[in-house]
């Protein structure tokens, strides 16, 4: 028996080692010849060689979001939420939101995901400067570890702004801190420039997917069969997921219908005619106009740093002279529509109800030639020497100013070129120039340029807030010649701005809320920092000769919508499987999903904090609050222990019964009785332990 006990605790530990070795998935050594064509999704969506896997670098890799877990996923499509990392979330009080991780929730190589890990990962976007999480300490005073599994977050009256607090939730990358914290010890502010993380068998991430191996214009993602969400969201369908890069458009399209690729995040020219005219496999998101979903508005920014361009007169006949329509029909071949003529969503109702329809029809604008010579020669701007430019009262030409976008964007460069010539007809003397992005987007940046097309802030649960705040916000933007990526651009300066779009990020009253959008919007169409032109398309484009079960119209399943947009269109993936094979959108897509309106709801109704004298009571509220559910729980398996007792009473009174008429019946009957006393005492002693 001994000998036996020994064996079968070695044969565990045996066991338990090689269970072990299996938590950390070791990059195979294979190259890409060699991974199967028919278990691979192919996608093109980024340009370039891969910058490294290091989720700081200020431009990562394609796909590094497919390793690390943000706590929730988000889809912009749908303003709704499914928890990833975590299990669930309340509000503590106004000003303090708290996150549950989940559990089952493991890195690759077995060490539990801990509270520490995301104070860890946010206390990194603190110290250094980080794209996707350094602007949320704009407006968070702590982020702290309850408890292993918990971690809250709090603001204060002076920096409250739901939208940030919320925002958090999803796409920030939660990092191990078993690993990074040396890494950072070696690096120090390197850590988000100089460490590359390109070695595949150095990563531990905890998403159902791992780089295998990578060269300069393919990389692929291997399938993490024994991830610790297996039991929760199942397996993504593609076994690998690579990513292509091509040297431009032209190239990627051929690509495209070659069926080098299964996916792109590209613009191609008259997309429809792959399906219609050629015949091939290949959808976008809609079947008919605009075949992409909008994600945003990409306006005309016009400098309001340089005169004559800041004043208002020039500033609405530039806006009078832009043919809208045929922005879309001809360059853009019909992907979107004329936005509204407010940084608003219009065409979605949940951000139409903003619009205040009498502040547009006393200032918005239409393509009117014809009116924007009028603008110019009411206000005295006129051509004083006869040389077809106009001048200003003081004598300053209207020009030579250029509109630029980068090279190769055929379609904003068609669109230049456009609104150039119309300017040129009223009498503002304007030329195009398209050099390389990185030229482009740090003359953007830097605030040089005079004209130029571009984004907001798009789409998601903080719009229109968002967009306002992207454009019109001073503190996101400075001297001239200083770098301001976060927005606003055109350096437009109103500080009667800076309340309206602090009142609405802390507001939940729908009264007030309709009030401030209104104000913001008589100053927006009044001083036009910048002019909403259109919704930029979501690049997305698919085959289904490998694959199938991608989102359209008529099967949704889940969308951000930017397709390639991770870790929030994680999801997608599980609804893909192999062509031949039936698509099934997951059960806990939908029914896992949590609105928006139900999250900003649960922050109206919290209570407010208690007076700082009484702060600790706080956590004793909160205590309190999570010792009712405990005791709820506790409550419920004590009813299910009891209706356990009453069969095995049942059972044993059922055994009672059949022995009635054997011999020795009285030993039994006492036996029977011995053992019911025992059953009794084993549920008490489980309950107790309960």
């Amino acid at each position: 028996m001994e000998k036996h006990a020994y064996s079968a605790i070695l044969c565990a530990i045996i066991l338990s080692a090689s269970l072990l070795g299996l938590n950390l998935p070791s990059p195979s050594k294979v190259s890409g010849q060699e991974i199967p064509r028919e278990d691979t999704l192919i996608v093109s969506d980024a340009w370039g060689p891969p910058a490294g896997w290091n989720p700081m670098l200020p431009n990562t890799a394609w796909g590094t979001e497919l390793m690390y877990p943000a706590l929730f996923f988000y889809s912009t499509r749908d303003d709704v939420w499914i928890p990833y990392l975590a299990e669930g979330y309340k509000w503590v009080n106004k000003y303090t939101l708290e996150v549950t991780i989940r559990p089952q929730a493991k890195w690759w190589d077995g060490t539990p995901i801990t509270a520490e890990d995301v104070v860890f990962t946010f206390e990194l976007g603190k110290k250094y400067v980080i794209g996707w999480l350094s602007p949320f300490w704009d407006y968070l005073d702590s982020v702290t570890a309850v408890d292993e599994r918990t971690v809250r977050f709090a603001t204060s009256e002076e920096k409250l702004n739901y939208f940030q607090l919320v925002g958090l939730l999803h796409g920030v990358m939660i990092l191990p801190k078993h690993r990074w914290a040396p890494i950072e010890e070696e690096y120090g502010q390197g850590i988000v420039s100089e460490f590359r993380d390109d070695d595949p068998a150095k990563i531990i991430g905890a998403g159902p997917y791992r780089l295998l191996t990578w060269t300069e214009d393919m990389w692929y993602y291997e399938r993490v069969d024994d991830w610790w969400g297996r039991d929760i969201f199942g397996l993504p369908g593609p076994k690998y997921i690579a990513h292509k890069t091509f040297k431009d458009n032209v190239a990627a399209a051929n690509g495209f219908e070659a069926g080098e690729v299964d996916a792109c995040g590209h613009f191609f020219a008259k997309i429809y005619e792959m399906w219609e005219v050629k015949g091939l496999p290949i959808r976008t998101y809609y079947l008919n106009p605009p075949y992409y979903i909008g994600s945003g508005i990409i306006h005309l920014y016009i400098n309001y740093a340089k005169y004559p361009l800041s004043d208002i007169n020039v500033r609405r006949a530039i806006a009078y002279a832009i043919p809208y329509d045929a922005l879309v029909s001809k360059a853009y071949f019909n992907y979107s529509v004329r936005s509204a003529p407010v940084p608003i969503l219009h065409t979605i109702p949940g951000y139409a109800k903003w619009i205040d329809q009498d502040l547009i029809e006393q200032y918005g604008f239409e393509y009117d030639l014809e009116k924007a010579k009028q603008i110019l020669d009411d206000a005295n701007i006129t051509d004083r020497d006869g040389d077809g430019v106009r001048e200003m009262p003081d004598g300053t030409k209207l020009g030579t100013f250029t509109i630029s976008v980068p090279y190769g964007w055929t379609d904003w460069m068609m669109m230049c070129n456009m609104i150039a010539t119309n300017l040129q007809e009223i009498g503002i003397d304007c030329v195009t120039e398209f050099p390389d992005f990185t030229v482009w987007w740090d003359r953007l940046i830097k605030g040089q340029f005079d004209l130029m097309e571009s984004w907001d802030g798009g789409m998601g649960f903080d719009h229109p807030w968002n967009s306002f705040r992207f454009v019109m916000d001073p503190r996101l933007t400075g001297p001239v010649g200083k770098d301001y990526p976060a927005g606003n651009w055109e350096r437009y300066t109103n500080w009667e701005v800076t309340s309206l779009i602090d009142t609405i990020a802390k507001e939940t009253d729908p009264t007030k809320l309709k009030e401030a959008y209104s104000e913001l919007q008589e100053i927006f169409l009044r001083d036009l920092p910048a002019i909403p032109m259109f919704y930029g398309a979501s690049w997305y484009e698919f085959r289904n000769d490998r694959w199938v079960g991608w989102p359209t119209e008529e099967n949704p399943g889940w969308a951000s919508p930017y397709m390639w947009n991770y870790p929030d269109n994680l999801p997608m993936f599980f609804h893909i499987v192999k062509a031949g094979e039936t698509p099934t959108v997951p059960a806990w897509i939908t029914e896992m999903q949590i609105p928006t309106s139900e999250i900003l709801a649960g922050a109206a109704a919290a209570p407010e904090p208690l007076p700082e004298q009484l702060a600790p009571l706080e956590e004793i509220r909160s205590d309190i609050t999570t010792l009712s559910e405990n005791v709820d729980a506790l409550s419920t398996k004590v009813d299910d222990l009891s209706t356990s007792m009453q069969e095995i009473s049942s059972a044993i009174s059922n055994l009672s019964t059949s022995l009635a008429g054997l011999t020795n019946l009285t030993t039994l009957i006492y036996a029977l009785i011995v053992l019911q006393i025992i059953t009794l005492i084993v549920a008490a002693a489980a309950l107790m332990k309960k």
